[in-house]
């Protein structure tokens, strides 16, 4: 799988809403333990999306701050690659009570 596609266990998804069989079960299982995988897809294309918004003249960090519901820093490490979750666990990991 390259790095700009969607990982395959979830291109069947849209179509196991159907009657239950053994066969939905497992695709289903195997969906829930890549999840992973499609969280880093996502990211990436989340990523890449607004890097090239970025690039463009007429946004600017605060501009799409809004209607991305973030800070414009936040924007910025969207950008760059940077998660939330490891900023939020090094901040714990330098607080006094961390």
């Amino acid at each position: 799988m390259s790095r700009h596609e969607l990982p395959p266990v979830f291109a069947a998804l849209a179509e196991l809403a159907g009657e239950p069989t053994v066969e939905r079960a497992q695709v289903l299982g195997r969906a829930l333990k890549a999840m992973p995988d499609l969280s880093a897809w996502v990211r990436e294309q989340r990523q890449l999306t607004v890097r090239a918004l970025l690039d463009m003249p007429q946004h600017s960090a605060k501009t799409l701050s809004g209607p991305l519901e973030v800070t414009p820093q936040r924007v910025h490490d969207i950008a760059a690659g940077h998660r939330a979750t490891e900023n939020r666990r090094a901040a714990a990991a330098k607080s006094p009570t961390g």
